[in-house]
């Protein structure tokens, strides 16, 4: 029977990349004649992906190590009376740390693992305990063009055997594309309905897309994974045929212990697992299309120069049908009145 319990009391619940993690090891002894011979704490971050192809049977995974230290707790062996025992410890956690993530083919863990060595085997214990790690970003980080108003046009052609039956006409207006954790993002949409069918189950959703990319174990080539998870969605309703329809403002939270926006990166060695999000506009039948955003951890580091993040979505004017003799773009295109996107 032990002898000896270890606990694990961190000072935050989730700690932000570049930050500090402070902890106190707390110990129970009911044994007099303990000895501790070794205690160190082992502070351990590591990201795996991997899946099996159901189609060649192949194997994929990959593993990095983002941190791995070690802290020595007793440099000389020490005796542990009865009753309680702390013993506090810091590390700094890397920059370049991503969040912690949990799925089915892929995760972020983020591990202290305790051991202690002492004179008896009842007494040698070693305990692993999890915590979470936020990557930090900061609105500031991001271009300033993601944080003006964007207006999103679109256009969708129902053509059935070279027999044009309309064209339905959209546009998404939002005052920004950059938003942080915990924030609502507020979407206004226009349709102008150019075919004689109804518009059905017409919604918005906010969509987190998670990419893994893992390694074959024979052939080592690289193969990469899209799961999608739906954060929230507001039904708009339905538009009928021949007719224009501007929707109140809708708002999709963004949850406040999600995951910020992690791209890929393009150097040596990539993430295995970027994180990007969407709001996606869905329509019956057949229309569907997306704006990307970026989410931080953070809002801005200088609260006073730049306010609230938040802002009011500006007064909107009634969807009209493109220019047709001005020039389709496939960039974003500033103007006065902030970008906007054509497709």
């Amino acid at each position: 029977m032990p002898t000896a319990a270890i606990n694990l009391v961190l000072a935050e619940s989730r700690i932000l990349s570049g930050d500090t993690l402070q902890a106190q090891v707390v110990i129970d002894s009911a044994d007099p004649d303990t000895i501790v011979e070794e205690l160190y704490a082992e502070v351990r971050g590591i990201g795996k992906a991997g899946w099996v192809n159901i189609h060649t049977d192949k194997i994929y995974e990959t593993e990095r190590e983002y941190i791995n230290v070690v802290i020595n707790l007793c440099k000389n062996a020490m005796a542990l009376r009865t009753g309680r025992h702390q013993f506090g410890f810091q590390v700094v956690i890397p920059e370049f740390c991503p969040s912690s993530y949990e799925s089915q083919f892929g995760t972020i863990r983020y591990t202290v693992r305790i051991n202690m060595v002492a004179n008896s085997q009842q007494a040698t214990i070693t305990e692993v305990f999890p915590f979470l790690v936020v990557s930090k970003s900061y609105l500031d980080d991001i271009p300033s063009a993601i944080m003006r108003q964007i207006e999103y046009k679109d256009e969708v052609d129902f053509t059935v055997c070279s027999l044009p039956f309309g064209t339905v006409y959209l546009k998404v207006v939002m005052s920004r594309t950059g938003f942080r954790l915990g924030e609502s993002i507020p979407v206004k949409v226009c349709i102008k309905n150019g075919t004689r069918k109804m518009l059905k189950d017409c919604r918005i959703q906010l969509i987190l897309k998670t990419q893994f990319e893992a390694t074959s174990r024979y052939e080592h080539i690289n193969e990469k994974k899209l799961l999608e998870h739906l954060m929230d969605s507001n039904v708009l309703g339905r538009v009928k045929g021949k007719t224009e329809k501007e929707f109140d403002i809708q708002l999709l939270k963004i949850p406040e212990n999600a995951v910020p926006t992690q791209q890929a990166s393009k150097t040596d060695d990539p993430n295995i697992i970027s994180l990007t999000y969407v709001m996606r506009f869905t329509a019956l039948p057949g229309i569907e299309t997306e704006i990307p955003l970026i989410i931080t951890s953070k809002g801005y580091k200088n609260t006073i120069k730049h306010g609230n993040a938040e802002e009011k979505m500006p007064p909107m004017a009634t969807i009209r049908p493109p220019d047709q003799n001005r020039p389709r773009l496939s960039i974003v295109e500033g103007n006065s009145r902030g970008i906007a996107y054509y497709c």
